[in-house]
């Protein structure tokens, strides 16, 4: 049988030269332009892509909420142009904002959706002890939606689109926001739905770190399919193109500029100590071809290719590349030797916060120097966002010193505050506004 027979009888999504456009202040944007692609059954496939790539738009055309312009589109052997509510009734969608409501229990919020999946009233039992046992919210069943955790909202989400049984299951971006405990946890009930109940998973997302967790991943990029395949042959392309450059006489950020402007360099990211790039050829470069200056114990050593390394070279390959002729940045005695100045512009001392008996952050110590890059890790609840809260002198201290830009949080908060820009995880844009009606209020 051939194989394009084979992989259209065991799909259970087709997209054949697909279109999608929208009309926006009077010019026309091609949300997927003459996209073919295949989710076969029992296995995740995952919709690469930065942000408007096109996945968001691929997901709904697939549940049945939009049609194309131009193309078919197969939804387990349905046509979702002509039947979109038959598609609607065996399909599980998850948008991006799934739509919990926040002053419902996560039991009511399960009814909600059980009534309108037709879910009959004698099987509910069974079906929500055995998605709380998949998701962890079994001890949550009467907490309110709007009090639990990112990640516990995602599973709540999650638990509600798979009311039903569905054979094919829409997962448009289900990770974003949420710490790397709940993700790993999400991931691991989707594998467990693909083992145990054979279910067909389309999971959409931004985080390429998430892509080899996928049988097969289709990317996109700008609307245009860029390629399907398993992860592992997108990465094994970039063999012998690969490496770690260590230059210790200069600081890596000046290391990584002058490195990206160097000729046959496709990306240069900074790992660790280290920067990391990709080359056009399977050949190690030299230090003179890299930094053009001569800088002493320059080290250069291959490194395995992961999948972020192929999906950014198919990326800078689709669009026009840096017209002839660009100059690279002038690389002086200065840039060799930038560094952190070592002056400390925030310095936490015993921080603490409570709110009655419960410590939101505890006996918390740091500093941030100018110029450094620091960031605040931890799970949902470890107390990252009173710290910058604080840090931004939103939030009084409970104990502890706080002191930014040289000014003392717990005594001038306000002189403080005008010397932070903050963007908190909420950040209040105003829908109705354009972009720079935003930029100017």
């Amino acid at each position: 049988m051939p194989a394009d027979t084979r992989k259209s009888i065991d799909a259970a999504l087709e997209l054949h030269s697909v279109t999608k456009s929208f009309r926006t202040k009077g010019r026309t944007v091609y949300a997927l332009n003459d996209v073919s692609v295949t989710a076969r059954r029992g296995i995740i496939t995952g919709l690469i892509g930065p942000d408007g790539a096109g996945k968001t738009t691929l997901m709904r055309l697939a549940a049945g909420l939009l049609t194309p312009d131009r193309g078919t589109v197969s939804v387990l052997s349905l046509d979702a142009v002509s039947q979109p509510q038959r598609v609607q009734s065996i399909v599980g969608y998850m948008p991006q904002r799934f739509g919990l409501y926040e002053d419902l229990s996560v039991k009511e919020n399960l009814d909600l959706y059980a009534d309108l999946h037709a879910v009959p009233e004698a099987e509910r039992p069974e079906h929500y002890s055995d998605l709380m046992r998949m998701t962890g919210l079994a001890p949550f069943m009467s907490r309110l939606a709007g009090r639990l955790s990112g990640g516990m909202k995602q599973k709540l989400g999650l638990a509600c689109s798979l009311l039903g049984t569905p054979p094919l299951l829409l997962l448009d971006e289900p990770t974003v926001g949420v710490d790397p405990v709940s993700r790993r946890e999400l991931w691991a009930i989707i594998h467990r739905l693909v083992e145990e109940r054979s279910t067909t998973v389309l999971l959409s997302t931004a985080y390429l770190d998430e892509a080899e967790r996928c049988n097969e991943v289709i990317l996109l990029h700008e609307g245009r399919l860029l390629g399907q395949d398993q992860p592992a042959a997108f990465t094994h392309e970039l063999a012998g193109r690969t490496f770690h450059v260590f230059a210790p006489q200069i600081s890596k950020r000046a290391l990584q500029e002058r490195i990206s402007q160097a000729p046959g360099v496709l990306d240069a990211i900074i790992q660790g100590s280290r920067v990391r790039i990709v080359t056009e050829q399977a050949a190690a470069p030299t230090a003179e071809q890299l930094i053009g200056a001569a800088a002493p114990d320059v080290e250069i050593s291959p490194v395995a290719p992961r999948f972020e390394d192929s999906f950014v070279t198919l990326l800078k390959s689709s669009v026009d590349a840096p017209p002839d002729g660009r100059s690279a940045p002038a690389f002086t005695a200065a840039t060799l030797s930038q560094k952190p100045s070592g002056e400390d512009v925030i310095v936490v001392r015993n921080l603490s916060r409570r709110f009655g008996d419960f410590y939101a952050v505890r006996d918390v110590s740091f500093a941030v120097g100018r110029g450094e890059v620091f960031g605040l890790l931890g799970a949902n609840g470890a107390g990252k966002s009173t710290t910058f809260r604080m840090l931004c002198g939103l939030l009084p201290a409970s104990e502890g010193t706080l002191r930014v830009a040289g000014v003392d949080l717990r005594s001038a908060a306000a002189q403080a505050r005008a010397r932070v820009g903050y963007m908190a995880q909420k950040f209040s844009l105003y829908g109705d506004l354009s972009v720079v009606e935003n930029l100017r209020f």
